[in-house]
């Protein structure tokens, strides 16, 4: 029997693929479960408008991750630490930090997407990649100072 996957299916198929499998696996496990449809002409019809729409969908969506890059990347944090000797600071600046300076500059991001290689643990400035869609990377200027101690 000739089916259209409506969901990927390990060992069969991905999402939107046309797969030939026996009758009673489909009638069995692939209808019961939603994971599959008859392939007819309307619905090849429909799971390809599905494609279509999905695909201007991502486009739009990979456009407005461009532009927030170009903002991201005129951005200048400053994240204060604590200091000891030559500038070496009590702990580390980690990606969690970085997240938390973007939120406060109005850019919500997960520490996920914040791909520092190590953690910073002088006193400096420093070039971070942040990762905002698939492919869509920018860079943000971290500067690293000595916290301000109040007497």
């Amino acid at each position: 029997m000739e089916l259209i996957l409506l969901n990927d299916v390990t060992n069969v198929g991905r999402k939107g693929d046309v797969v030939k499998v026996s009758d009673g696996y489909a009638r069995n496990f692939l209808f019961p479960r939603k994971l599959a449809m008859a392939s007819t002409r309307t619905n090849q019809k429909f799971v390809e408008e599905q494609r279509t729409r999905s695909a201007e969908r991502k486009a739009k969506e990979k456009q407005k991750a461009q532009i927030r890059a170009g903002e991201l990347g005129k951005l200048n944090l400053v994240i204060p630490a604590k200091t000891g000797e030559k500038g070496k600071l009590f702990g580390s600046v980690t990606s969690e930090h970085v997240a938390e300076a973007l939120k406060l500059q109005g850019f919500e991001t997960d520490k996920k997407h914040v791909l520092l290689k190590e953690h910073i643990r002088l006193i400096g400035s420093y070039t971070v990649p942040v990762e905002i869609y698939p492919g869509v990377k920018a860079s943000v200027s971290v500067e690293v100072v000595e916290e301000q101690t109040q007497p």
